[in-house]
């Protein structure tokens, strides 16, 4: 696939950076975006979901991530390398980003000045349940950049609220242009991260971490997962970008969004017994059938 941006493409991204400079509002930290009805975010400077409150991401007044350890993060690869990891755990922000509220209600995420490369992040809420994010990606580095990825994932715990714990049945639903990993909680809480299709990026694929936490998107690329259901545990959901090769200057554009709903609930299966714990029933096994040897023996 082709990973020049156009020529308007380019336009649209001075536009974008030039628009802001006068049709902003003042900047607050962390910004809140929402539909005013059943969808809102909290979007912290670094471009994740912020940790400063009791909602991040939520839907219908369910919040999906702000519970237990607080998990959402992106990150970008170059060259073999990674370049920075931006993670709402610990409050890292590699690219000195800054969030402001634009006077449409959408939040624009830019990268410091100087950036070796340029982030411009706007975060929107097409619909109910939905919050859509668009990345404009810039190559400033002076030389051609190989090996470009980008991972991006949450720890979804939309369970705690219930009373219901940390994990959800997590699904990876499809692979490639409009690839995408939903987790359900046992009430039919669901959040799906899916590709926004239309970007710039020669691979997209959808991964569930089953360590917790690898947040480096070249080994999300090589896991090899494909579509199917990995389990009721609780787990990082994320996406992974290979975006090629970018040129000095070039930018490329690709998107994401966090879809919210509320489908069936269902029963989660029976938790399995840790291997210390297989050692203790075969033990007591072993004991029961001992003594009713010896019973016998006597008898």
């Amino acid at each position: 696939m082709n990973l020049r941006l156009k020529k308007k493409h380019l336009v649209q991204v001075v536009t974008i950076a030039l628009g802001s400079m006068f049709a902003l509002t003042a900047h607050t930290a962390p910004s809140v975006i929402t539909n005013g009805v059943d969808t809102l975010a909290t979007i912290d400077d670094a471009g994740y979901f912020s940790e400063t409150g009791s909602f991040g991401l939520s839907f219908m007044d369910r919040e999906f991530v702000n519970h237990g350890t607080f998990w959402s993060f992106y990150s970008l690869n170059a060259n073999g390398s990674s370049i920075g990891i931006a993670n709402e755990n610990g409050g890292s922000n590699p690219f000195n980003s800054t969030a402001i509220t634009d006077i449409d209600g959408s939040v624009l995420v830019t990268s410091g000045l100087g950036s070796d490369w340029s982030i411009v992040e706007r975060v929107t809420i097409p619909s109910s349940g939905h919050v859509a994010v668009q990345i404009q990606l810039t190559n400033n580095t002076g030389a051609t950049a190989t090996n470009v990825e980008w991972g991006v994932g949450i720890d979804p715990d939309q369970g705690v609220p219930a009373g219901l714990g940390y994990e959800t049945r997590n699904v990876i639903n499809a692979l490639g242009d409009g690839a995408s990993v939903t987790a359900t909680s046992s009430d039919g809480w669901a959040i799906t991260l899916a590709d926004l299709i239309g970007g710039s990026a020669n691979a997209v694929v959808a991964y569930v971490d089953p360590s917790c936490c690898d947040l480096d998107p070249h080994n999300m690329l090589m896991s090899g997962q494909a579509p199917g259901n990995y389990g009721f545990s609780d787990v990082l959901i994320d996406l992974a970008y290979d975006l090629g090769t970018i040129a000095n200057n070039q930018s490329i554009s690709f998107g994401y969004e966090y879809v919210m709903a509320i489908t069936d609930p269902f029963t989660p299966p029976p938790p399995v017994p840790e291997p210390t714990t297989y050692a203790m029933l075969l033990a007591g096994l072993g004991l029961l059938g001992f003594a009713v040897r010896r019973r016998k023996e006597t008898a």
